[in-house]
């Protein structure tokens, strides 16, 4: 399949991104309907918020469920059942009244979340080895295209319509067009593991092996810090700016979307710079790295100040958006053979990582600060340098200097 032809590579990769926009979509419509979920639900906005603790458990418990599945079921059909789920899930909560109900529908979209992971990381990793990196680069810019459409059709639909739900149709309707392409497609696949006894237990200590490799675990750090940092970073930006600049949310809150058109235009610019082989894997990752501390330390410094934020918040999301899709896709590369796996402990690491940080955060406002917290992304950013060098000296050359070009 590394092999395909180019237009079944460009159909395979425009399947991937469209996932991702759904996904996209779906995934920040609850938190922006918040208000009227909690009206719809008859409870009050604490509670309400209870469902994002639902879904963040449902995402750990999808993500370990699909590292088993990947062994056994192949990764096209993981992929449109995480599809599957995350459309019902979504109609559920958009049309429901229960509270209960709603927790359902949410713990259901965040296990689709965990199978979508997963097996889309799986797919890539085989499809497009010698391009990897540009291209997770793309379908994660995408994500966040996807975020970005999610909340506009809200306000749309909400402003013209007075209605919930369609927005959240709209992305149920991008899942289930991307299904019919998945199932249209013939799709990578890992190798299938023998079903005797003695080679199940020959594959086991294989994955073994992997697990007591020390540049698992390096990669392993460097995406939790990642996502510490980004995660503090975009949880925290928005009440930080507020509380310096004594200005409404309403002013405050476009700096949240200015992070994440930065973190999208930062992915599809990285992309492109690896794909016409202008700069290295490894080059792009220590400058994200250096460029998303230096503007991080700059927002911890200056948040009461409106432009500066809003510009240095865009500068962020721009340095952040390559790190994540490079340090998977070598982590990948890296581990081809036991992918499934690798990929599953990788994303239960950000998943901790993104519950733990940001209430953290919060906890020590009152001790520290807020311009001291928000130096924490910075900080998270800048600890990512040291287990990155140590990756690199640890991996051949060959692996460490990798063009997509």
């Amino acid at each position: 399949m590394v092999n395909a032809t180019l237009p079944n590579r460009r159909l395979l990769l425009m399947t991937l991104g469209l996932t991702y926009i759904a996904i996209g979509m779906l995934g920040t419509l609850p938190s922006a309907s918040l208000v009227r979920l909690a009206s719809n639900t008859h409870v009050s906005l604490e509670v309400a918020g209870g469902m994002f603790t639902i879904a963040a458990i449902g995402g750990m418990l999808g993500v370990v469920l699909s590292g088993f599945l990947i062994r056994y079921i192949k990764p096209k059909y993981l992929l449109m059942l995480g599809l599957f789920f995350v459309g019902s899930g979504s109609t559920t909560i958009a049309l429901t009244s229960s509270f209960p109900v709603l927790l359902l529908g949410q713990m259901v979209i965040g296990l689709a979340f965990g199978f979508v992971d997963i097996s889309l990381n799986t797919i890539a990793t085989l499809a497009f080895q010698e391009t990897l990196s540009s291209d997770l680069n793309t379908i994660h810019g995408l994500f966040g295209l996807g975020a970005l459409l999610g909340p506009l059709i809200l306000a749309l639909g909400l402003l013209f319509f007075n209605s919930l739900p369609l927005a959240y149709f709209a992305g149920v309707s991008v899942a289930a067009i991307t299904i019919l392409l998945v199932l249209l497609q013939q799709l990578p696949e890992p190798a299938r593991h023998a079903k005797n006894a003695q080679q199940k237990r020959a594959a086991n200590r294989e994955l073994l092996k992997v697990l007591r490799q020390g540049l698992l675990w390096l990669m392993v750090l460097q995406i939790s810090m990642y996502s510490a940092a980004e995660m503090g970073f975009r949880n925290w930006i928005v009440t930080a700016v507020s509380q310096s600049a004594t200005v409404s949310l309403a002013l405050a809150a476009p700096v949240a979307t200015a992070f994440f058109i930065g973190l999208t235009a930062g992915r599809f610019f990285g992309a492109q710079l690896l794909r016409r082989g202008l700069i290295s894997e490894t080059h792009l990752l220590y400058t994200a790295l250096l460029g998303g501390t230096f503007w991080s330390v700059i927002v911890a410094i200056f948040p009461g100040q409106l432009l500066i934020s809003y510009a240095a918040s865009a500068l962020v999301g721009c340095f952040y958006g390559p790190l994540y899709p490079g340090i998977m896709a070598i982590a990948s590369r890296r581990f081809v053979h036991a992918i499934g796996p690798v990929s599953s402990m990788m994303i239960i690491s950000t998943d901790v990582a993104s519950m733990i940080v940001p209430s953290a955060m919060g906890l020590l406002i009152p001790a520290l600060g807020i311009n001291w917290v928000m130096a924490i992304p910075a900080l998270c950013c800048a600890l990512i340098f040291l287990p990155m060098a140590l990756a690199n000296r640890a991996q051949p050359e060959a692996q460490t200097d990798h063009y997509d070009g």
